[in-house]
C-alpha cells in the first residue's frame, strides 16, 4: 500500500464533465445538437438543464447565443486581447495564464487557429467541487472552491498513487473510453502529501461531510492509507472519527471506504499464547559481505492490555546462539554502535475499555535505521507473557526482503524445530477499519499479465505464500485480513485491486525525468517503475497523460467506493449499515463456502462477504430484476437498438429528464438501464 501521496476524495451524484484537444468539443456537440433540433422541428434544448454543466446562453428560437469559457494559454504566451476581440470573442478577465471569455458560438472554432492558446475548457459545474492540499501537521490548509479550481495544479514531484485511486473511483474516461467506476461524481479531493496524520485524516473526512452537507448530496470518502502497527480495538483516530461522523453506520447518505492492508503475505503478525521468540527479517538483501539492515516499524501487546516482558537479542543464524546487542548494532548512516536501548514503552490509551490503558511496546527503527555487523547476524525478539496473555506481535515490512517476523533455516539452524515462531497473517488489518461506521476492502486479482508502453510483457510473479502462479480471480496473497481486538472479522468485501491500470501523475519522479534540452517531461528509462508498469498515454491538452499499473488494497478501495457511489445515485438516503447489507446479500463467493482454493491464506476470512457485484447490488437496492446494461465497446452501443435513433426522452431516477449519453442508471420507455 503506497502510502507517499494520498488523496481523500469524496463522491457525488453530478453531471458528467467531458475534455477535449482544443476547443472542448462538448461546446461543439451542443451547437451541433441545437441545430438538429430546430431543423427536425423537435423540442430546444433546456436551458435549465444544459446550464447545470456548461454556462450557455440561449436565443429565444432555441439556438445558442454564447458561451462562457475558460481559455489556459501555453507557456509564456501573451493573451491576445485585441485579435480575440475582433474576432467577436470577449475577454472577461485574466488570472495568470487563465483567461475568462464570452465566445459567441459562430465564433467558436475560430479559437482552434488561436496560436497562444492551450485549450478551451467549457466554463460551468467543475467535478472537482472542492480541494483541500494540507500544508503541515497541524492540519492547516489551502482550500480551493470550484470557481478557482482550474488555477491549482495538484501535480507534484512524489508519486502517482492519488492520481491514480482518484481516476478508479471516478475517471471520465473520454478520452479513450477507459472510465472510473462513477464517471459523473463530483470530487473532493484532500491532498495530505507528506502529512498523513491520523488527525488530518479525521480532519479531512470532516470538511468532506460539511461539503456535502452545504451541497445536499451523499457522500462516499474513499482512503487508501493505514497503519496496521496499532492495537486493533477502535481506538485508532480515524476508526473514532468515522463512528463518530457516520453515527456508526447509521446516518443516511454518509459512507467511509478504507483499505483494509496490504500486509498478509510477508508473515508480518504472530497472535500466541504463551512465549515467543521469533527472528526479525530485514530490510534489505543481505550477501556474504552486507549485513541486515532495519528501518521499519514493529508493536507488541497483549489481549488484556496489560504489561508483559519483551527482550531485544542478536541471532546467529548458522547456530542459534543468542545474545545480547554489544556491540553488533550499528547506527546505518553513522556505522557506530548504538548505546542506547532501542525498544520503548509506551501507555497507549485504549478508548474502547473504559479507564484502562494498553501497553503497547513500539521498535522503531524508523527514526533510526540499523545495521548488524556481521551478515550472520540477525535481531530477535524474546517475549514472556503472564498468565492468561495471548501475545500479538505485527510488523509494518510489506516490501522486507525476508519475512518480518520468522523461524527460519535458510542459514544452516532449524529455528522451527527449536520452539521459534514464524509469523502469519492473522492480524495484519488496518486499525482505522476498526469500527463498524468502516466499509472495509481487500484485493482480489483481475489481471496477471500486462504490456507496459515499450510493448514488453510482464507477469506477475508466483505466490510468496503458495509458492504458485497466481491466478485471475484468486483472492491477492498480500489483502489484509485478520480478527480485531473485540472479535470482529475483516474485511467487509474484496474488490479488484491486483493489476489495475489507472492514471498517472506527470511528476510522478519515480516514472518521469525533465528532458531539460527539449524542456519536457519524459518516461524515466531508468526506472523499474518505469519500465515494468508504465502502460501508455493519451494526449490531451498538448501534453501526454499516462496512465500505469499498480497492486494492492489502495487500488481495490476506490474501486468500492465508487460502486457505492453509483448506489447512492439509485438510493441516496443509504447508510453503511445498509450497505453491508446489501453487500453479504449480493457478493459473488465463488466456491469459498466450501473450501478455500482461491484464498491464498487458507483462510475464509480473508474474503469477508467476497468479491462485490455492483450489478447485483443495484437490483437489491430497487428491488427489481430488470435492470439491462448499455455497453461500450469501442463505441456506445444502445440496449434496445434504437434508445439513440428514435426521439424518445431518457430519465434519470429522480425523473428529470437527462440526455441520452448520461452515465448511470437512466428510465427508457419505463424500464431501467445501466448506461456504462
Amino acid at each position: 500500500m503506497r502510502k507517499i501521496y494520498v488523496s481523500l476524495f469524496l463522491l457525488l451524484l453530478t453531471s458528467v464533465m467531458m475534455s477535449a484537444q482544443k476547443v472542448d468539443q462538448r461546446l461543439t456537440r451542443l451547437v451541433e445538437k441545437a441545430a438538429q433540433r430546430r431543423a427536425q422541428g423537435l423540442a430546444p434544448l433546456d436551458p435549465k438543464a444544459v446550464n447545470k454543466t456548461i454556462a450557455v446562453s440561449f436565443n429565444a428560437d432555441g439556438s445558442i447565443a454564447a458561451f462562457s469559457g475558460i481559455a489556459m494559454l501555453k507557456n509564456g504566451a501573451e493573451c491576445p486581447t485585441a485579435r480575440l476581440e475582433q474576432m467577436g470573442v470577449k475577454v472577461r478577465y485574466q488570472i495568470g495564464d487563465m483567461v475568462a471569455l464570452s465566445i459567441p458560438a459562430d465564433k467558436l472554432q475560430l479559437l482552434e487557429e488561436v496560436e497562444e492558446i492551450s485549450y478551451v475548457n467549457a466554463d460551468g459545474s467543475t467535478r472537482v467541487g472542492q480541494a483541500i492540499i494540507i500544508k503541515n501537521n497541524n492540519g492547516e490548509y489551502t482550500s480551493f472552491s470550484s470557481t478557482y479550481i482550474l488555477e491549482l495544479t495538484t501535480d507534484n514531484y512524489e508519486t502517482s498513487h492519488g492520481s491514480h485511486t482518484a481516476a478508479t473511483a471516478g475517471g471520465t474516461g473520454l478520452s479513450n473510453g477507459k472510465q472510473g467506476v462513477a464517471p459523473e461524481v463530483e470530487l473532493f479531493l484532500c491532498g495530505l502529501g507528506s502529512y498523513t496524520s491520523t488527525s488530518n485524516i479525521a480532519g479531512c473526512i470532516q470538511e468532506i461531510f460539511k461539503y456535502a452537507d452545504q451541497v445536499e448530496k451523499p457522500a462516499v470518502v474513499s482512503i487508501s492509507m493505514g497503519n496496521i502497527n496499532n492495537i486493533h480495538d477502535g481506538s485508532d483516530a480515524v476508526a473514532y472519527a468515522v463512528g463518530k461522523l457516520t453515527e456508526n453506520g447509521t446516518k443516511s447518505g454518509r459512507a467511509v471506504v478504507i483499505s483494509s492492508s496490504n500486509a498478509a503475505a510477508n508473515w508480518q503478525s504472530i497472535v500466541k499464547s504463551g512465549s515467543v521468540k521469533t527472528v526479525l527479517g530485514f530490510a534489505s538483501t543481505v550477501t556474504d559481505k552486507d549485513p541486515a539492515t532495519y528501518n521499519g516499524l514493529y508493536s507488541f501487546y497483549a489481549s488484556d492490555y496489560q504489561d508483559f516482558t519483551i527482550e531485544l537479542k542478536v541471532v546467529d543464524i548458522t547456530t542459534g546462539t543468542v545474545s545480547d546487542q554489544g556491540s553488533h548494532v550499528l547506527n546505518l548512516k553513522t556505522g557506530k554502535v548504538i548505546s542506547d536501548a532501542l525498544l520503548e514503552k509506551y501507555d497507549k490509551i485504549a478508548t474502547s475499555i473504559e479507564g484502562k490503558t494498553a501497553v503497547v511496546y513500539y521498535l522503531d527503527f524508523q527514526v533510526t535505521a540499523v545495521k548488524l555487523d556481521d551478515p550472520k547476524y540477525r535481531l530477535a525478539i524474546v517475549v514472556t507473557p503472564h498468565d492468561g496473555q495471548t501475545l500479538k506481535l505485527i510488523s509494518n515490512g510489506d516490501n522486507n526482503a525476508e519475512p518480518c517476523l520468522d523461524a527460519p533455516t535458510a542459514g544452516g539452524y532449524d529455528f522451527a524445530a527449536n520452539g521459534w515462531t514464524k509469523g502469519t497473517g492473522e492480524i495484519t488489518i488496518n486499525s482505522q477499519i476498526c469500527n463498524d461506521g468502516v466499509i472495509s476492502v481487500g484485493s482480489y486479482i483481475t489481471r496477471t499479465g500486462w504490456k507496459t508502453w515499450q510493448d514488453d510483457s510482464k507477469t506477475y510473479p508466483n505466490s510468496s505464500l503458495t509458492g504458485k502462479m497466481q491466478q485471475i480471480g484468486e483472492i491477492s496473497d498480500f489483502s489484509g485480513w485478520g480478527t480485531d481486538d473485540n472479535g470482529k472479522t475483516y474485511p467487509t468485501v474484496i474488490a479488484p485491486g491486483q493489476g489495475l491500470i489507472s492514471a498517472a501523475n506527470i511528476c510522478d519522479a519515480t516514472i518521469f525525468k525533465v528532458d531539460e534540452e527539449n524542456k519536457m517531461i519524459v518516461p524515466n528509462p531508468e526506472s523499474g517503475e518505469t519500465k515494468n508498469f508504465l502502460i501508455g498515454n493519451v494526449e490531451l491538452h498538448n501534453r501526454p497523460n499516462w496512465y500505469t499499473l499498480e497492486q494492492g488494497t489502495s487500488m481495490s478501495t476506490p474501486h468500492a467506493a465508487g460502486i457505492v457511489a453509483l448506489w447512492m445515485q439509485a438510493k441516496p438516503t443509504l447508510t453503511v449499515n445498509e450497505i453491508k447489507d446489501i453487500l453479504k446479500a449480493t457478493c459473488v463467493n465463488d466456491t469459498w463456502t466450501t473450501n478455500t482454493d482461491n484464498i491464498p491464506s487458507g483462510n475464509k476470512i480473508q474474503a469477508g462477504y467476497g468479491k462485490i457485484d455492483a450489478l447485483a447490488g443495484l437490483k437489491k437496492i430497487l428491488n427489481i430484476t430488470g435492470i439491462e446494461t448499455i455497453g461500450v465497446g469501442g463505441h456506445r452501443e444502445a440496449t434496445p437498438a434504437t434508445m439513440y435513433r428514435v426521439d424518445a426522452p431518457v430519465y434519470n431516477l429522480q425523473g428529470q429528464r437527462v440526455d441520452k449519453d448520461q452515465k448511470g442508471l437512466v428510465i427508457y420507455k419505463g424500464r431501467i438501464y445501466l448506461n456504462k
